[in-house]
């Protein structure tokens, strides 16, 4: 006899005690998880032996695992939950992380855009932040793995990262990641955390301090010998939201400094919790500090455009450090709220907004530095970010419109804009918005991406195409703007040449689930049911929690007339997506066929009852 669920809530308890209990890790592990252990494992397991079919059982186990580091068996754990729960976020979210720190970023991507679409909004940034084509999770070679750090605040939360500096300890970070902090400690390779005992600001010009602490015989990274050029390839490792795993970020030069106190700009994705991170030439040598990246459009990645701290300044900064009495003690943190945006607390606190549900007090304190620094653009927009969270899109609009005032030609609140105003069901102008960003920055890739993606959701193929065409030429490698330019060519009726992009997306991104779901949809057009099975086949693989993979091998399988072997396929597409009436429409036809008349007309009221999903 099964005992009854109630016990779970005993369970979640033990789950919550051994989360912060964690076996000493190997000396030979390089960034060993923080979290989980033994004990949350076999508390879950318990649970989900007494309740083999419960959603919450399932999901229980695959957290656990997902916490201790076992992350294979928490991408299955999660798989076995959402046959079970196929609409519930968390689970989405749990493989998508599980995925994540498996470097699988395209079917991470798609795991965590479900969990956004079922009202998880931290998945869904994530989502739209991730850049399969220009980020690798994982430790990078073992000199380099061995000189990162995470900074960790008063809790223990990692808030940001770094390298070390030297062998004896220092360490270079970001100064708004520890902006007003009272407390703070370094976590290395192999686990191990120092608390930081001093620190040095240098000018405080530059959003760059160094961290002073116990660590001894470190690995370390150097200065490059000279300045980078534009164009130079660059890559950034770091921890974005507090990750268990180092996550390699690449891109290139956009252009230098265009005086002291500016930083470099570069086309190196960021996400939050990157902030800190070393950016590093070709010989792995520093070049910068990561500072700030751009905000996701929504329905877009996160845009490759950022800003760091430069070699200049770097150099600036360490001579600081040589002078007598340049370190201080953490406490003067507190007092240095005024002396540039970047010691301000508040700029932390807009970047952490994604993880602090305190949008009361992230908007205070966000206000309060705006009344320190009003032209500053960027924190209009990161007040506006906490003002849409917080549900007031009035005022968020309000802060973009200002911030476009003080930067004519900035097309980060255009951006914005745009992505608020899809928000608010203002589609034109979300349009526009993203059109005049695109002419403030015609070389940027991803705005050329996100207009084509826009301009597809809106149904505006034909307009779609010269953008997605015009992203492709800008970067030939990026699988997104393949996949794009593809489903636009396919709406527009431009069969031939759709296959052709998307055969384009498949050769450069194997392991994308979107690259072959467009390829099977550009088959199945074509009436090339074989090609079609065999890409949708790949997809679901991928991507098995993706309803539009299994709508097309279902698809494919009735082109070939295999009714029965569709017929499971595509009612695993309207159980993982229920308001498809695509899946439903071809699911009563199915029943029809095999002479299920009672099951055809229940398929069929499904279809009346739910409005057709865009493509």
């Amino acid at each position: 006899m099964k005992r009854p669920f109630p016990l779970l809530t005993c369970l979640l308890g033990l789950l919550a005690f051994s989360a912060a209990w964690a076996e000493d890790p190997s000396t030979d592990e390089l960034w060993p998880p923080r979290e989980g252990g033994k004990r949350a494992v076999v508390a879950a397991s318990q649970a989900l032996w007494w309740n083999k079919d419960n959603p919450e059982a399932r999901k229980l186990k695959a957290r656990a695992l997902d916490f201790a580091g076992r992350y294979a068996e928490a991408e299955q754990a999660a798989l076995s939950a959402l046959e079970v729960a196929p609409q519930d976020p968390e689970v989405q979210k749990i493989l998508g992380r599980s995925l994540l720190h498996q470097n699988k970023l395209p079917a991470a991507k798609s795991a965590l855009e479900k969990a956004g679409a079922l009202g998880d909004r931290l998945s869904g940034s994530l989502a739209a932040m991730l850049r399969p084509d220009r980020m690798s999770v994982g430790a990078p070679a073992p000199h380099l793995s061995l000189a990162l750090a995470q900074i960790l605040d008063e809790r223990g939360n990692c808030v940001g990262s770094g390298c070390f500096f030297t062998d004896d300890g220092l360490v270079l970070t970001a100064a708004h990641v520890v902006a007003g902090r009272e407390q703070l400690s370094v976590r290395n390779a192999h686990g191990k955390i120092f608390p930081v005992k001093e620190i040095c600001p240098g000018d405080f010009s530059a959003d760059a301090v160094i961290l002073r602490t116990g660590a001894e015989d470190q690995m370390f990274l150097r200065l490059a010998e000279a300045e980078p050029s534009a164009g130079d390839p660059l890559a950034v490792c770091g921890f974005p939201l507090s990750m268990n795993l180092p996550v390699t970020s690449r891109g290139k030069v956009r252009s230098l400094p265009s005086s002291p106190g500016r930083p470099m700009l570069t086309t190196v994705p960021l996400m939050p919790g990157q902030s800190g991170s070393p950016i590093l030439n070709e010989q792995g040598r520093l070049v910068g500090v990561a500072s700030r990246g751009s905000l996701a459009v929504k329905s877009g990645g996160a845009p490759a455009r950022s800003e760091s701290v430069p070699w200049s300044a770097l150099i600036r900064l360490r001579e600081s450090s040589l002078e007598p009495n340049s370190f201080v003690k953490i406490r003067e943190l507190e007092k240095w709220t005024g002396r540039s945006p970047f010691f301000d607390p508040a700029v932390a606190s807009a970047e952490q907004t994604v993880l602090n549900q305190d949008f009361a007090q992230a908007e205070k304190a966000i206000s309060a530095a705006i009344d320190r620094h009003p032209n500053d653009p960027g924190l209009l927009l990161r007040r506006a970010m906490v003002r849409i969270a917080w549900g007031h899109p009035s005022e968020a609009e309000a802060d973009a419109r200002l911030a476009a005032a003080y930067g004519p030609k900035d097309p980060e609140p255009r951006l914005f804009l745009c992505s608020l105003m899809l928000s608010m069901g203002r589609k034109a102008e979300a349009v526009q918005a993203l059109k005049e960003a695109f002419g403030l920055d015609p070389e940027d890739t991803d705005t050329a991406e996100g207009l084509a993606e826009l301009l597809v959701s809106l149904g505006k193929f034909k307009d779609a195409v010269s953008p997605a065409e015009q992203a492709t030429k800008l970067n030939p490698e990026s699988i997104r703007a393949w996949s794009i330019l593809a489903a636009a060519r396919l709406a527009s009726g431009q069969l031939e040449k759709a296959r052709q992009a998307a055969e384009e997306a498949t050769a450069k991104g194997p392991e994308d689930p979107r690259a072959w779901i467009q390829l099977a949809a550009c088959a199945n057009a074509g009436k090339d049911f074989a090609t079609a099975a065999v890409a949708a086949e790949k997809a679901t693989k991928l991507a098995p929690a993706d309803a539009r993979a299994w709508l097309n091998l279902a698809t494919a399988k009735t082109g070939s007339d295999q009714f029965e072997q569709a017929v499971p396929f595509a009612e695993r597409a309207t159980q993982l997506e229920p308001e498809n009436r695509a899946g439903w429409n071809l699911l009563a036809a199915l029943y029809a066929e095999l002479k299920r008349p009672d099951e055809a007309a229940a398929a069929l009221e499904k279809a009346r009852q739910v409005a057709p999903v865009p493509r």
